[in-house]
């Protein structure tokens, strides 16, 4: 017994040692003894200790000890018991349900120690294996159930039922209180060791031209001072007025006038990315409704021409053409009819 005892505490130590996170857990259980020779079905008691793994093939490592009262051999007539000690070392394998409740497997090795040898029982090493079910509720506290077939190498089997609380502690439990000071030290050590290395990302958080947009994501870096932008750094332009220009009787030349208007919407749509631009052409009443329709097509090209002249995608311009269908006057006078010569623009998002 005593050189139990000694061994298990060598080996809790050895998990102590260890930088993981570890559970200590006070276990109750019973032995269904049918199959070991003599011996009365029992309860037990114990502890175990174990150990929770990152990178291994086991979830964890678990070595334990349980102890009975003494319990009686059931030969007729005999009035002699013993007291049943087993020392066992067991790998666990977690099968996470969700983030209360896991199932898990184990398996290994342990030594059942008999305080009185009687009719052919032995103190002998067993094989066990099972299955169990975790559940975590209040600070990582854990109720655990499993099973545990024994086979011990004389040939004799229990079955043994284990309830117990896990309690966690060790480092890995406090991980989340360590995490932030580590990281300033690494940063701290890394602005004195690596100066050209912040120089060169300085990059990502530099704002050269004030605007509130960092650099890295800038599309427009030289906006001037108290400029109004957008997320992308870009000024944000007023929507243009509904655009009118006009033509002279018979002509779909844009005149130089109507330039400068057409440049506005240019600027707007090359800076508006997610815009468009809708072109209606129409012509006054002079002529007949074929040419006139001809004649409002080929204002409406000369329109969208220009303004792909000046940058904006053709798939952005979307030009229709009405001849003399819609005046916006009554053709009854040459004023009138000079403003029913006309392409109108509008933006559409």
């Amino acid at each position: 017994m005593k050189k139990i005892l000694i061994s298990s505490v060598l080996a809790s130590t050895l998990l102590i040692a260890s930088e993981y996170k570890y559970e200590i857990s006070p276990i109750i259980g019973y032995v269904d003894s049918k199959q070991h020779v003599d011996i009365e079905d029992h309860a037990v008691f114990g502890v175990g200790i174990s150990r929770n793994l990152d990178k291994s093939i086991f979830s964890q490592l678990e070595i334990g000890l349980l102890q009975s009262g003494r319990e009686d051999y059931e030969k007729a007539n005999s009035t002699q018991n013993t007291k049943i000690t087993q020392i066992f070392f067991n790998g666990l394998k977690d099968y996470k349900m969700n983030d209360s409740f896991k199932l898990y497997a184990l398996a290994g090795l342990g030594y059942e120690k008999l305080s009185n040898i009687q009719y052919n029982n032995e103190s002998d090493p067993f094989f066990n294996y099972g299955v169990g079910a975790a559940y975590t509720f209040v600070n990582d506290l854990a109720l655990r159930l499993d099973v545990r077939h024994q086979l011990k190498f004389d040939g004799d089997k229990n079955l043994l039922y284990t309830l117990g609380l896990s309690i966690p502690f060790g480092p890995k439990a406090t991980k989340s209180i360590q995490k932030e000071p580590i990281i300033k030290e690494k940063e701290s050590i890394i602005k004195e060791e690596e100066p050209s290395t912040i120089e060169v990302n300085e990059n990502i958080v530099v704002d050269r031209d004030n605007d509130g947009v960092i650099d890295s994501l800038d599309r427009c870096k030289t906006t001037p001072v108290g400029t109004v932008v957008d997320k992308d750094g870009c000024e944000v332009l007023d929507i243009p007025d509904n655009l009118g220009i006009f033509f002279e009787i018979d002509s779909a030349k844009i005149q130089k006038s109507d330039v400068k208007k057409l440049k506005k919407y240019a600027l707007y749509l090359n800076e508006v990315i997610e815009s468009k631009v809708i072109l209606e052409a129409h012509t006054d009443s002079d002529g007949t409704n074929e040419y006139n329709l001809k004649l409002s097509k080929e204002r409406a090209a000369s329109a969208k021409t220009q303004l792909m002249s000046m940058g904006v995608e053709a798939n952005r311009i979307d030009a229709k053409w009405y001849g003399e269908t819609k005046p916006l006057m009554p053709n009854t006078t040459e004023a009138n009819k000079a403003k029913n010569r006309r392409v109108t623009a509008r933006i559409e998002k």
